[in-house]
């Protein structure tokens, strides 16, 4: 017995206390390898976090959204690894090769070094993400212009009629039909956007299917309006993705636009009937047989031409106000009439004849009665004597051959600018010319005159590029293939062989592009060929070696590859034929996307002007590249295998104007270094003379030259110390060049070198990415000129950056003078913008300021600095942690001079600013908002309100106001000015809040407000459509009324509310609980939901028989109630005595309510 008592009391000593005991022990004895562990997961998150970064900066250079966990990942990652370096330092000063002077120091830095172990790893795990950011949609439908749609009593029926058999169960597919040029695509964009303004659907999106459709392509439009990445490669996998993500839309409507044959709607992965009822197709075609052949459930509807009175009314919209007159008039009608009551042919020649004189209309009367005949597919004569008038009247030959050169392009193709001005400069299609910018700013000119004279239009989904109507494009094909051009146009067209014909021998152009021919013949004649265009001809991997013999004087050659197969690295080598080197005359090679071996035979291209290998594979530019005297431009963009570039090759490119060569060679010769060079040094560009566009990375700044400052430059894009990932460029490549004079610095050890400052000075869009310690700003640590030239700049997770500007002790220069636009984002130790004063014109041009994770900031502008912002458009903030006030008005200088502060102010958000108590704060006399247009607040939960009454009538131009889960905000409008501590004796004394130009508002989480606005505010909101309010617990009413209101109204009228939500509002009672009628004409939605206590809409009833004349009927669980009665009438009905919360939807027309 005695043993067992012995033997318990040892167990419980062993595992109560020497356990315990033996894990404090631990930390003593393991101390080295807590060290050690340490030190490797520092080294496990550094690389994280540099391939987190990576794909963040990647993703910042596409535009897409970066998500909000992993910056807050990324800015944890700095601060923990931050810490460890602490800890490591302290161990280093502390103890001697693992040996402590004490104990007690031993086991307190062990079990930190332990405790930090730990949390970096589990740092670590969550490092991991698929994903760091949401891909860029393409443009919403209700997003578009629609600057080209006129409404007709024809096109209103025809989308009325759409409408509604898009609302019906009947039908899955609607087909809009009729010629071309009539007005079928804007028509069913302009239903897209009623549509889902409407809440038809969830989602609306759009794809191009053209005469040669390509399942690709339609896919790829279809998910890059959902922002579906496809994960698999072909048809089929993708289709069942895109299939897969459709689903997902309760509600979606696909528009096909320009429909030929019958499509397999399964193949593309379009669900539709059984298989989705929630999804619609609407499709346009010029043929009403594709409409029969769509199916049982398809509803075609034919689009006919305008009558003669809505003919006029557009051609004269176009032709301007002479047509009116009595001398023009009668010939104007004609000319009209000529038209065919097509839009687009009234559009092109009513502006082609807009500054025409009674001689130009007369003569052109003529031209239109004396037509000619044509074959064109669905282009009968009086359409094409319509274009050939507008293109007659094109000023010049150079705008003529431009608009001629875009039928060379595939149908619906988003055609780009800088092609464009290659291909026109490899011809030769420009006088007085003299370098390729130039051509660059002649075709934009050139392109700015054919979309006024709507033979070309703007790309909806691309920047820099344009598209040609396919009428358009058919009758420039007509006009090319005539003995005076000679051009042959196949491209886009499905073809998988070489075209059939006896002879090439007269033609002078050829474009096949966007094929699927893979063999080439041999022994083709083509004497006076000067453009060949093969590019992105899917299976083209060989050509014979004899090929490009008998095209000897071909000017310009395009046989690049398809972009979408771009680094499959599995590719075939493409060697280059013999042949070529015969090409004396060539001007202009594209050899995008292809996989290439040796390349050395084009340095016999003496003429050559410009080479791009845009995305190709190459791993050595080889010396004889170095013999084009005559290049101009070279683009080695995205080669990224380019890995050696022979000393003195670049240098020896005389006439080079362009250098492109952004995701390729960066490994630069290091500048001092006494070893004969072995590959290109930086220094070779002092040798361009004509050098004015480049683009280039550089990994180690050592690279630089001191005296790298190079004259000639007119812009640049130069990366220094940013190793590029790849990631982006493995969906859509497109000409990304520069636009301005722009540097990024990342990762650059201090002190700055020489030659960067140099650059800096003439730089005017900077970012500046994780600079090392001892940067600790920007004026006068790098550069002490003031930055003149500078309009944008961005700095992110520069952590040891405490100011931007820093004037102590210092010669007190203007600083930023021209700055436009200004990012900071994760400065952890950013305290203020500016230490010291500024001069006078300093950030006088800033527009906008995005703060973001600047945890330390306490203070965004100073009374000092924000008088001297004049200019300032949009300000955002968010995440800063200790941010207390936005805008310091105590101190602003008065008098007569003294300029209103924020007057230009146009936006404002506000979001995650935990410790914010005053958005403006101090005096108010010279503030004013009368330009603001948006005001967005979240998260900002110390604000007790956000308007002063001496503010109360400067808000006449705000349309958008949200409020979201600000906990302890209780008014808007504050019953006093701060400065004014005396409550006023009669509240009609008191300024009311005016917001006549307010469209929107949105209240969520706010618990502690119990009104929104008074009723003079109420009388002011004739603009307002839409009201979203949710989450306040104590909100009771919308309007409130106060003492000596009620005498002065009579009625309260918001015309333009149109949609009324209100959930989760568990004591709100009424709108307005005063004895004032209200009227909502315009009201055709309202939704409430959990608001338990509403008993009436509002309290008072209205003079008028129904004040909401757009609610048709009031249902309750599909039954009417009473057809007759008004909302208020059912409000009382649904709700009062009720004990249970009831959902209320609501459709346009339609209260339901589910009990």
């Amino acid at each position: 017995m005695a043993e067992d008592i012995v033997t318990s009391i040892a167990s419980l000593i062993q595992e109560g206390l020497l356990k315990p005991i033996g894990r404090q022990l631990r930390f003593l004895v393991h101390f080295n390898k807590n060290v050690q562990d340490l030190r490797e997961q520092v080294d496990k998150l550094e690389c994280v976090k540099y391939k987190v970064q990576l794909s963040i900066d990647t993703a910042q250079r596409k535009g897409e959204h970066i998500k909000l966990e992993a910056e807050k990942w990324l800015t944890d990652a700095e601060m923990v690894t931050e810490d460890a370096r602490k800890l490591e330092d302290d161990v280093q000063k502390r103890c001697f090769n693992g040996w402590c002077p004490d104990w007690s120091s031993r086991f307190r830095l062990s079990k930190e070094l332990s405790r930090n172990s730990i949390i970096i790893s589990e740092l670590h795990e969550d490092g991991n993400f698929d994903e760091v950011s949401y891909p860029v949609l393409s443009p919403k439908m209700e997003s578009l212009p629609s600057r080209d749609f006129q409404t007709f009593e024809s096109t209103k029926s025809a989308m009325n009629q759409i409408i509604e058999l898009l609302k019906s169960d009947d039908s899955h597919t609607v087909c809009v039909y009729g010629m071309g040029g009539i007005g079928k695509t804007t028509l069913v964009k302009e239903v897209g956007k009623k549509a889902k303004e409407e809440k038809l659907f969830d989602e609306v999106v759009t794809a191009v299917v053209s005469q040669a459709p390509d399942l690709i392509n339609i896919q790829g439009e279809l998910a890059d309006a959902l922002g579906l990445e496809f994960k698999r490669k072909t048809v089929t996998g993708r289709a069942s993705q895109l299939c897969q993500r459709l689903k997902m839309e309760k509600r979606i409507l696909i528009i096909l636009d320009d429909v030929w044959n019958i499509l397999d709607m399964a193949a593309i992965g379009i669900p539709l009937g059984i298989d989705h009822r929630g999804c619609k197709i609407l499709l346009t075609t010029r043929l009403e047989h594709v409409c029969n052949v769509m199916g049982g459930q398809a509803t075609k509807l034919r689009l006919n031409i305008l009558d003669e009175q809505e003919s006029w009314a557009l051609f004269r919209s176009n032709a301007g106000a002479i047509i009116d007159s009595p001398a023009v008039n009668a010939v104007a009608r004609e000319v009209a009439k000529k038209c065919g009551g097509l839009p687009l042919t009234l559009v092109t020649v009513g502006k082609a004849l807009i500054d025409k004189d009674l001689d130009g209309w007369q003569e052109a009367a003529k031209q239109l009665r004396e037509h000619k005949p044509t074959n064109i597919q669905d282009m009968d004569a009086s359409i094409f004597a319509c274009l050939k008038l507008s293109s007659d009247y094109l000023q010049g030959e150079e705008i003529t051959l431009i608009f001629l050169l875009c039928c060379l392009f595939p149908e619906d193709c988003d055609i780009e600018l800088e092609y464009l001005a290659r291909l026109g400069m490899g011809q030769g299609c420009f006088k007085d010319v003299t370098t390729i910018d130039e051509a660059r700013r002649r075709v934009r000119t050139l392109i700015n005159c054919l979309k006024s004279s709507s033979l070309l239009m703007e790309s909806d989904k691309c920047q820099g590029c344009v598209k040609i109507h396919d009428l358009c494009r058919a009758f420039a094909i007509s006009i090319t293939s005539t003995d005076q051009y000679q051009f042959m146009v196949k491209s886009g067209a499905g073809l998988r062989n070489w075209p059939k014909k006896d002879t090439f021998e007269r033609c002078a152009v050829i474009s096949l592009m966007a094929n699927y021919i893979s063999d080439l013949p041999v022994g083709l004649e083509c004497p006076r060929l000067h453009t060949l265009l093969l590019g992105s001809n899917h299976g083209l991997k060989v050509f014979p070696d004899s090929f490009f013999e008998g095209m000897k004087a071909l000017r310009v050659l395009d046989v690049g590859g398809v972009s979408k197969i771009f680094y499959n690295h599995t590719l075939h080598v493409t060697p280059l034929p013999a042949s070529i080197q015969l090409l004396a005359d060539l001007r202009m090679l594209h050899l995008h996307h292809r996989k290439l071996g040796d390349i050395s035979i084009l340095g016999k291209l003496k003429r050559l002007e410009i080479l791009s290998l845009f995305a190709s594979y190459i791993k050595e530019l080889p010396k004889e590249i170095g013999e084009l005297k005559s290049l101009r431009l070279l683009d080695l963009t995205y080669c990224r295998s380019l890995k050696k570039i022979p000393p003195n090759l670049i240098s020896g490119l005389s006439g080079l104007e362009e250098l492109y060569m952004r995701g390729s060679f960066r490994q630069w010769e290091v500048c001092g270094t006494t070893k004969e060079r072995s590959i290109a040094s930086l220094t070779e560009f002092k040798s361009l003379p004509c050098l004015a566009i480049l683009h280039i990375e550089i990994l180690n700044s050592q690279c630089l030259p001191k005296d790298f400052l190079l004259p000639t430059l007119l812009r640049f894009q130069i990366y220094i110390g940013a190793k590029l990932s790849f990631t982006v460029f493995t969906r859509k490549l497109k000409f990304d060049y520069p636009t301005s004079k722009k540097l990024e610095l990342k990762g650059i050890d201090s002190p700055i070198p020489v030659g960067i400052k140099e650059l800096l000075e003439r730089t005017e869009d900077l970012s500046l990415i994780c600079l090392e310690e001892g940067s600790c700003n920007i004026l006068p640590h790098l550069g002490s000129g003031g930055f003149n030239a500078l309009v944008s700049l961005s700095v992110r997770n520069c952590f040891k950056f405490e100011c931007i500007t820093n004037t102590i002790q210092r010669v007190q220069v203007v600083a930023f003078p021209n700055l436009e636009t200004l990012h900071l984002s994760q400065l952890g130790c950013l305290r203020l913008l500016c230490i010291g004063t500024l001069p006078r014109g300093s950030f006088r041009k800033l527009k906008a300021l995005s703060v973001e994770y600047c945890g330390r900031l306490s203070t965004l502008f100073p009374a000092s600095m924000l008088q001297m912002l004049q200019n300032l458009e949009r300000v955002r903030i968010s995440w800063c942690q200790e941010m207390q006030e936005v805008f310091q008005l105590g101190g602003i200088l008065m008098g007569e001079e003294c300029d209103m502060v924020l007057s230009t102010l146009r936006v404002l958000q506000l979001n995650a600013l935990p410790q914010l108590g005053y958005v403006w704060k101090g005096l108010k006399p010279h503030l004013s908002l009368h330009n603001l247009e948006v005001f967005e607040i979240e998260s900002c939960n110390r604000l007790g309100n956000l308007f002063q009454p001496s503010m109360a009538q400067s808000l006449s131009k705000l349309e958008y106001f949200k409020i979201s889960d600000c906990a302890e905000l209780e008014q808007i409008l504050a019953e006093e000015d701060e400065e004014n501590h005396e409550p006023s004796i009669n509240q009609a004394d008191k300024p009311c809040l005016s917001l006549p130009k307010l469209k929107v508002l949105e209240l969520k989480g706010c618990e502690k407000l119990k009104t929104l606005f008074s009723v003079s505010t109420a009388q002011s909101l004739l603009q307002l459509k839409q009201v979203k309010i949710s989450g306040s617990k104590e909100l009771k009413e919308i309007i409130s009324c106060k003492e000596g209101e009620l005498s002065a109204v009579n009625k309260i009228v918001l015309p333009q509310l149109s949609c009324l939500k209100l959930k989760s509002l568990p004591v709100f009672e009424s709108f307005c609980k005063g004895n004032i009628p209200f009227e909502w004409p315009s009201l055709e939605k309202v939704v409430l939901k959990k608001c338990p206590k509403m008993t009436s809409f509002a309290v008072a009833a209205s003079d008028v028989e129904n004040h909401t004349p757009k609610l048709k009927k009031v249902r309750v669980d599909g039954k009417i109630i009473d057809y007759r009665t008004d909302l208020n009438t059912a409000i009382n009905h649904l709700f009062k005595g009720k004990e249970t919360e009831l959902d209320m939807k609501a459709t346009s027309s339609e209260i339901v309510v589910d009990s």
